[in-house]
């Protein structure tokens, strides 16, 4: 009775380290199900899923002579997919979030054309910025200065915390409190589009 070769998950990485496809086959067909299952559920999506993992496998080949063995390959090649997966799903809430823009203003637009013909057409976006401007206004000075940086010019927490020359953590509190002023003051159509727009 001829034995089944054992597979030798540590040569096969050896092997693979120092360039041999074969030893590359191998550790792909092991890890690859697994791969494929779990980007699947992260992103509801096979093909996508599939593609992601043949993504990671071609740095896993580019990056071959630096690779760790055993476990540290395992959370190595993990951590990669984890990581482009919750990019991908972040880029999705991005899009979703646009197109709702998008379609409440094309939404908005229409109306106004087909009911009140006459007359400039103020947009969301437009009655927005009035109501972002007349709020920032009644805010405490430094509170306001934050919010504005963030609501008008789009300045990422950390840009603002070395434009205003204060810690991060002031900076959310800033914000927190500039986002409790926006809610209370504005009706929740409005505030629903400016967290969706703004945030």
């Amino acid at each position: 009775m001829i034995m089944k070769k054992e597979f030798n998950q540590e040569k096969a990485l050896t092997e693979l380290m120092k360039g041999s496809k074969p030893a590359f086959e191998s550790i792909f067909r092991l890890y690859y199900p697994r791969l494929k299952k779990y980007a699947g559920l992260m992103l509801n999506d096979k093909i996508e899923a599939e593609d992601l993992v043949q993504d990671v496998f071609y740095q896993v080949w580019k990056n071959r002579e630096s690779l760790k063995l055993e476990k540290q390959f395992s959370s190595f090649v993990f951590t990669i997919l984890r990581n482009r997966c919750l990019n991908i799903l972040k880029r999705r809430v991005i899009q979703d979030k646009i197109a709702v823009s998008q379609s409440k203003l094309e939404t908005e637009e229409l109306y106004h054309i087909s009911f009140q013909e006459e007359g400039h057409f103020i947009s969301m976006e437009e009655k927005l910025t009035l109501e972002l401007e007349g709020l920032l206004v009644d805010l405490p000075e430094r509170c306001g200065e934050a919010c504005r940086l963030k609501w008008i010019d789009g300045r990422k927490n950390h840009e603002i915390a070395a434009i205003m020359e204060i810690s991060t953590t002031m900076v959310d509190k800033h914000l927190s409190r500039g986002l409790q002023a926006a809610r209370s003051r504005m009706n929740p159509e409005m505030f629903i589009f400016f967290v969706t727009s703004r945030n």
